[in-house]
């Protein structure tokens, strides 16, 4: 629970007597744990308000800290109706990574002429580097279309990665970045519109891809 003052917007947090509703962005919002009155302020559910508003709350039990991310993990959009534009963006990522790994030439064809990043050189769209994706999954989405351009989306992807393999051995990094995606009604595809960090990247000592095949940051002897 997060303390507030009597009356406190985040949208709109009305605290009256009886229940207490909690409205974000003009919607009443249902809460696994009721919001109450103690001591003259108003005791609201931090996960439940930040669900709503978009932002990641984590509990680390060792420091006993409630951490808010203004970037959560996972988006949390319902996109349950995308179907076969799933499979689409799915093939249009995979073939993003695929060139990443390979800087074999082609892969201007996968971005719109409007593409944008803060990952790689929106110019150069490709990284010219030799450190390899070891392995990513797409782990959430939202829908962001426009009356004008419906079909567009953000897709988060984790992304697990070598660097500094000049040493002699990777270490390994993971990174989550945003894919957004735009249908192209000329050529009758997905592009991606963008790719920006949705994580700052963080080192890992090990990644298992599946059992028997783990990654470690320990050079070979």
């Amino acid at each position: 629970m997060v303390r507030t003052c009597n009356w406190f917007s985040i949208g709109s947090i009305l605290a009256a007597t009886g229940k207490i509703k909690i409205i974000v962005n003009g919607t009443e919002l249902t809460t696994d744990t009721s919001p109450k009155i103690e001591d003259g302020r108003v005791l609201v559910p931090i996960s439940t308000i930040s669900k709503a508003l978009g932002v990641g709350v984590t509990w680390d039990p060792k420091s006993k800290s409630v951490k808010v991310d203004s970037k959560p993990n996972v988006l949390n959009g319902d996109l349950s109706d995308l179907y076969t534009h799933y499979a689409s963006v799915r093939d249009v990522i995979a073939a993003y990574f695929s060139y990443y790994d390979s800087k074999k030439d082609g892969y201007q064809a996968l971005v719109t002429d409007q593409f944008k990043s803060d990952f790689v050189d929106p110019k150069k769209i490709i990284t010219s580097n030799d450190e390899p994706i070891l392995d990513y999954k797409i782990i959430g989405g939202k829908f962001i279309g426009t009356l004008e351009e419906p079909l567009q989306f953000k897709f988060r992807v984790e992304v697990i990665r070598t660097i500094d393999i000049n040493k002699g051995y990777g270490r390994i990094a993971k990174v989550q970045l945003d894919f957004n995606m735009k249908y192209d009604q000329d050529k009758g595809k997905y592009l991606i519109d963008g790719i920006f960090k949705a994580s700052k990247e963080e080192l890992i000592k090990s990644y298992t891809v599946f059992k028997g095949l783990t990654f470690t940051d320990e050079p070979k002897r």
